[in-house]
């Protein structure tokens, strides 16, 4: 597990910051499963700050995880369809859970919400994060961004039969 995180709501303060994590775990993480021009193509479309703050003022449900002072360290989102957009982690927060408890949060949600279903459309990166929170792989996707081809895959997660031992 991560050092100590809290979870809380998308406040449009947070916007720069948001920017600055995906972008820096595109750089830094998206090699891990990227060639580098397909790295370059996926960092041109990595939305700024003033696009993260109109995406979270959709209403959709945003959560942020944030250090003991209240920086921003991580974070992600559920529309309200189950849709999962995003999910990035600070790269010097990296592999110690806190994407997998961001995840565990927005299920929660999606059942509080009484969805039967969510679904993302999972980097090389975020696959398992996914998968390791009962997400099965649909497909690979490809897509064509900048001249380069970008492969993610469409995950998703049946929660409408959760009951018991189970419970998110």
């Amino acid at each position: 597990m991560t050092s100590t995180y809290k979870l809380r709501s998308y406040d449009a303060r947070d916007a720069g910051r948001l920017e600055t994590i995906c972008r820096a775990a595109i750089m830094r993480l998206g090699p891990r499963g990227y060639r580098p021009e397909q790295v370059s193509a996926w960092l041109s479309i990595a939305p700024d700050a003033a696009e993260f703050h109109r995406l979270y003022c959709d209403g959709r449900f945003t959560l942020v995880a944030t250090e003991p002072d209240g920086a921003p360290i991580g974070f992600s989102d559920l529309a309200r369809n189950g849709h999962i957009r995003f999910l990035y982690v600070d790269p010097d927060h990296a592999g110690r859970g806190l994407g997998s408890a961001l995840v565990a949060a927005l299920l929660a949600q999606a059942q509080r919400l009484g969805l039967t279903l969510v679904y993302s459309d999972a980097s090389e990166l975020a696959r398992p994060v996914f998968e390791r929170a009962g997400f099965r792989c649909i497909t690979r996707q490809e897509h064509e961004i900048a001249g380069s081809v970008v492969h993610n895959f469409l995950v998703q997660r049946d929660i409408s039969d959760i009951t018991g031992k189970d419970a998110l």
